[in-house]
């Protein structure tokens, strides 16, 4: 008897991405702050994403590494096609180099990076509304355990967690890319969204207060997931369909993105929004910045240089995961990393601990079923697995051969009996 539940393949090398996604996502998100190189990221917020997205151009050393060890063996493969006169291949072979972009590709190039700007603006906004409301007023005199405390109080409730906003941009974005879904993939995708929703609602309802400044950040929010899912799906159609690798697709963003963001830091410091005095106001200022760095102590200055390392890193990886395997892979860590914050540094109650694992855990199963590491063999919910389609395949093809070669001896008869006959 066939058991109803069977596990797929579940890769060595994508559980490796996860654990590494985790590791990094929680040091950066969350035990970086524990420090006092943390408290110049909340004074300072575009210098944090000044490393965000020099985290991006950080790319270029892997880039580099897999670009020479690559070289010789490219150099063969283009001889190789070549001495073939295969000039089809050899042309898709070379569509890797940026300069074979068309002009619409740089367009949409742009409009990621303008996304991915944005994106990160929005959160920075969010943040100020999460401590402060609209604006934010820093005190210079505060020491730093003191900063520490009010961040974690003004963090010590549920983090919003609006994926499932990403899950359906994406699954509707790839179904204009004609991706194919299945019976068990819809079913499980419905479950996994209508639980991101009970649960949502749940601890809006419970720990929300409704002022103007939350449901501004609830529409940021939802505005921020759409565009981290756009960019999700354009950086997919860039290592999919002009031969980009995870590598070489972040450094072009960096390239971009990081000089932008210093200009807009210069520019801001000389405006009403640089004005630390202007507390009403006041977002940023690179002047400022420079104090705040000259008081930090050596370990701490270590854990900044960290900083763009790990965030560079952890683009990588999450690149290597939509070019290995597909978008949805990466919000299992994502899922963990929400889970982990909320359990382990927010403080709610006994019965918000178990709605929150039991939300987990059935989100975690859905979105294992969706990717076919959990095998559903019942209802006829396993037809389309992609094992079993492959499965199907196969034995299609062995048969067509075996059609062709019965038709090639029925074809043999009949001309042995016509030149009989003759």
């Amino acid at each position: 008897m066939k058991f109803c539940i069977s596990f797929g393949k579940f890769e060595l090398k994508y559980f490796l991405y996860c654990v590494l996604i985790v590791i990094i996502g929680m040091y950066t998100n969350r035990f970086v702050y524990f420090f006092e190189a943390g408290n110049i990221f909340l004074e300072n917020l575009l210098f944090h994403s000044s490393f965000f997205f020099l985290g991006y151009l950080l790319n270029i050393i892997p880039a580099w590494i897999i670009h020479i060890k690559s070289k010789k063996k490219n150099n063969l493969l283009s001889k190789k096609l070549k001495e073939q006169d295969n000039q089809s291949i050899e042309y898709i072979y070379n569509k890797s180099d940026i300069k074979y972009l068309s002009s619409k590709d740089i367009l949409n190039f742009c409009f990621l990076c303008f996304f991915l700007l944005l994106k990160d603006l929005i959160e920075k906004i969010m943040y100020k509304i999460n401590t402060q409301g609209i604006i934010i007023e820093i005190n210079n005199d505060n020491d730093n355990d003191n900063y520490n405390d009010n961040y974690n109080d003004d963090n010590n409730r549920y983090d919003d967690d609006l994926t499932f906003v990403e899950y359906i941009t994406i699954f509707l974005g790839s179904k204009f890319d004609n991706e194919a879904y299945y019976k068990h993939q819809y079913i499980s995708f419905i479950i996994l969204i209508l639980f991101e929703v009970i649960k949502n609602i749940y601890f809006i309802f419970n720990m929300a207060d409704f002022k103007i400044s939350f449901i501004i950040k609830i529409i940021l929010n939802i505005i921020y997931c759409i565009l981290n899912a756009i960019c999700y799906i354009n950086i997919k159609k860039l290592m999919k369909y002009k031969f980009i690798s995870p590598a070489k697709c972040n450094f072009m963003i960096g390239i971009i993105e990081f000089p932008l963001i210093i200009l807009i830091y210069i520019i801001i410091s000389f405006t009403s929004l640089g004005n630390i005095n202007n507390n009403k106001y006041y977002f940023d200022n690179i002047l400022e910045l420079y104090k705040n760095l000259g008081e930090i102590d050596a370990k701490n200055m270590m854990i900044l240089i960290s900083y763009p390392f790990a965030y560079g890193i952890l683009d990588f990886i999450i690149n290597q995961i939509i070019y290995d395997f597909t978008i949805f892979h990466i919000y299992i860590p994502i899922l963990i990393i929400y889970f982990l914050n909320n359990i382990i540094f927010n403080n709610i109650g006994a019965f918000d601990i178990i709605f929150l694992i039991a939300s987990f855990l059935i989100e975690l199963i859905m979105i294992l079923i969706f990717l076919e590491f959990i095998e559903i063999n019942c209802c006829g919910l396993n037809k389309n697995l992609k094992r079993n389609i492959q499965s199907r395949g196969i034995i299609d093809s062995t048969l067509a051969i075996d059609i062709d070669d019965d038709d090639g001896e029925i074809n043999d008869e009949r001309n042995e009996n016509i030149n009989e006959n003759i």
